[in-house]
Parts: structure tokens; sequence; C-alpha cells
């Protein structure tokens, strides 16, 4: 879950207006993210049409597996394809929204905005199997770090030997999960909630202002197969701008 790291300004892509998306080899360079886009000189693949199995491309462009999974879970979440069960993957028909709301990786996405990631780590201990993980995560300009949240991680250590042992100040937790143990954070099902102040709130957030409580979401991230990534907990900065965005489907929308 991501907060604002820019004033809110989504944008929308209409894939109506879209003839047909290609994918390049260029497309996999980042395993972080691929790169659809029209009418390319490249494979090409028309609205609502399947696109070639993770073992098709991987021989089509000479690149592992595990990239190409990688960088399908991330088109997945942003809506440019959609996995149907009997069809495979589909190039999406609906407009493709990009919010403040987009789920992902705080680091990948500002580093992807221009921005500067920071983050202490504020506890790092193993407690009844897992790994508990306490960070702030903020934005750095110049000497000054803008604290934006407060994030806390529990990670099964059966599910991650060996990950206690990872400095998570200088690397990013999910890039660690796909790339070290094969997990992609796909989705997550939060609860919002009011979080009264705390010492360790007012410090970080410091000179904010000083205010009643601080937004928090918190609940479970999951996979393309809803296994159990983590739990997680995410306390907001009151600096930081929340927008919600909500679009009714021809079946769903009121009366």
């Amino acid at each position: 879950m991501l907060p604002c790291l820019t004033p809110p300004q989504p944008r929308t892509t209409d894939c109506r207006d879209c003839a047909s998306i290609s994918i390049r080899a260029s497309s996999f360079t980042d395993s972080s993210t691929a790169l659809f886009e029209p009418q390319s000189s490249a494979a090409t693949f028309p609205r609502g049409e399947a696109i070639p199995s993770e073992n098709q491309l991987r021989d089509q462009f000479g690149i592992a597996r595990t990239t190409v999974r990688n960088a399908m879970a991330l088109l997945v979440s942003e809506g440019l394809v959609q996995q149907v069960r009997g069809r495979g993957t589909i190039v999406s028909h609906r407009p493709i929204s990009h919010n403040i709301w987009n789920f992902g990786s705080f680091t990948e996405l500002a580093r992807r905005q221009g921005q500067r990631p920071t983050t202490r780590v504020l506890e790092h201990r193993v407690e009844n199997g897992e790994l508990f993980l306490v960070r702030a995560r903020g934005l750095a300009n110049g000497e000054t770090v803008n604290w934006l949240n407060v994030d806390t991680s529990r990670l099964d250590l059966t599910l991650y030997p060996g990950i206690d042992r990872y400095d998570f100040a200088a690397q990013s937790l999910y890039e660690v999960l796909r790339r070290d143990y094969d997990r992609h954070p796909l989705r997550s099902e939060l609860l919002l909630t009011v979080v009264p102040p705390s010492d360790r709130l007012r410090e970080v957030f410091a000179p904010a202002l000083d205010v009643p409580g601080y937004l928090c979401a918190s609940g479970d991230v999951l996979d393309a197969d809803d296994r159990l990534v983590e739990r997680t907990s995410i306390v907001y900065s009151p600096a930081v701008q929340m927008k919600f965005a909500t679009r009714w489907g021809r079946d769903t929308a009121p009366a």
C-alpha cells in the first residue's frame, strides 16, 4: 500500500482508444516492470486477445521465466491484462486508472517518480516464528527527510527462511520477496482505522502538527493465488493526502 508521494493527480489511459498493445524484448530488461505500448513493431496483440504463456515469452525473448512472472504480476495489478481461467492472460478492454492507492512497493514507486526513498528501521526482531519489522518510510530532500508512514510487517519464517538476516534499511522488502523467495505481492485486503498518537509516531512525524489520531491501513497482502505474503499495518503522516476513486460497473451502478 502506497502513500501519496506527490500531490494527487490521478491519470487515466483509456485502452478503448488503442488498437493494440505490444511486447518488446526491452519490456523485460527491468524485472520490476513491463512496458506495453500501442502500435510497436514487436509482437502485437489486440484488446481481448490472449498473450503468449510465460514459457513462450521466455523462449521468444530469451529471458528467465522468473523475470516474465514478475512483469506479468505487475501488469495484472496495473489492470493492463487480466488472467482468465481457461483462456490465459488477456489484454484488458477496460480503462486503466492510476491513483495514489495503487498497490506495490514504496521504494519502486518513489524511484519511478524520480524521488529518493529513505527507510529507517525502528524494530527488527524475531518473535513467535515471524520477522517483526517496523520501518519509517519517507522521501529525502537534501539533508532532510519527509517521513510519510510507519510500516509494520509480519513475515512467516517458514515461508521466508533467513529473511531476518536482510538489511531492510538498504533493501526493498518486496524486491527481496520477488527475487529471493519467488513471492509476488499482488493485492491487499485492508481495514482503515484511526490509531491514537504514540511517542514513536510523534517523533517520526515531527514537526507535523499534533493530531488526535493517525490514519492506519492494516490487514493482509496476498499473491495471485491468494496466498498470504505478509500481514501489515501502515500508519500515515498527517502530511499525506489520500484520494479514493471508485468506478461503478454497469451491473453494480447505483439506481
